[in-house]
């Protein structure tokens, strides 16, 4: 069974009108506004009178209620994401806000960074570095994900890095820019796949972003070798742009298009098989 059709924004304020003036209105659809809209029938004070179908006039209106619900209706919020929701489609609009959550060697416990308009809430004093991570389980692997970053090329001191968990494409939102520009460089943990090159990509265009690597262990070609996971040809034909005008993704966005196969973060959990040594 499908749900009833949301009433807009605008159509509810043109009952309004109808009211205000005397005429009659769709019932149903107007009565699915009003508590839509958390508004209360009763505070019209007004006498309901059949007309035919659905139509229906509400005559005695109560006009400085209608007024109170009009301007209500009138009034854009602050936010563009509580506006689309009031209209039934708040995906659509962009959020208020952004956050990240962020933790490292010495404040285990997760914390939150807040970005509301112009203002940025930090729960301490940033590290010089930061490293994204874009799956929760390697942000809750804390301990193996610093273990990771010499087998990416990291120098001992980006064990003292800020690690940073934004929910897979949350983490390329305009918002946050600010907060990536508190570090002195920040390494892109994301996937070894179309979607992690794509999202670093994002990163990298803006101007005003800091030094970014996109982080791989040294043997990822070895573990894309033996991957599942395969790329289409149009995944193979946005690798290539990449590779053209991204340099810091040029190695494994080339890895991936040659072997045709892509891993998840979440594999450089696993550790890798030691090499095997020749008997005595």
């Amino acid at each position: 069974m499908t749900s009833p059709r949301r009433v807009s924004h605008s159509q509810f304020l043109g009952y309004l009108d109808k009211l205000r003036d005397g005429q009659p209105v769709n019932e149903p659809h107007f009565l699915r506004g009003a508590e839509q809209f958390d508004l209360d029938i009763s505070e019209l004070g007004a006498e309901r009178v059949f007309v035919k179908g659905n139509l229906c006039r509400y005559l005695g209106c109560n006009p400085e209620v209608l007024q109170a619900w009009q301007r209500k209706l009138a009034e854009p919020h602050v936010s563009p994401r509580v506006n689309g929701a009031s209209r039934g489609h708040s995906h659509g609009a962009q959020v208020s806000g952004a956050m990240l959550t962020v933790r490292n060697r010495h404040q285990r416990h997760p914390q939150v960074i807040l970005v509301e308009g112009h203002r940025m809430q930090f729960p301490g004093l940033p590290a010089r570095y930061a490293v994204i991570v874009e799956n929760l389980e390697n942000f809750l692997e804390l301990d193996a994900t610093l273990q990771l970053l010499p087998a990416c090329g990291l120098p001992e001191a980006w064990q003292d890095a800020d690690i940073l968990f934004g929910s897979g494409n949350s983490v390329t939102n305009q918002l946050l820019t600010r907060v990536f520009q508190c570090y002195h460089e920040v390494g892109c943990l994301f996937d070894p796949d179309p979607g992690g090159v794509r999202m670093f990509d994002t990163l990298f265009q803006r101007a005003d972003m800091p030094a970014l690597r996109f982080l791989a262990p040294e043997d990822i070609e070895e573990r894309l070798r033996g991957a599942c996971n395969r790329i289409t040809s149009q995944d193979r034909q946005g690798l290539a742009i990449y590779m053209q005008r991204t340099p810091p993704v040029a190695r494994i966005a080339g890895l991936i298009r040659q072997h045709g196969r892509h891993l998840e973060q979440e594999t450089y959990l696993i550790p890798a098989t030691p090499a095997s040594k020749d008997a005595s």
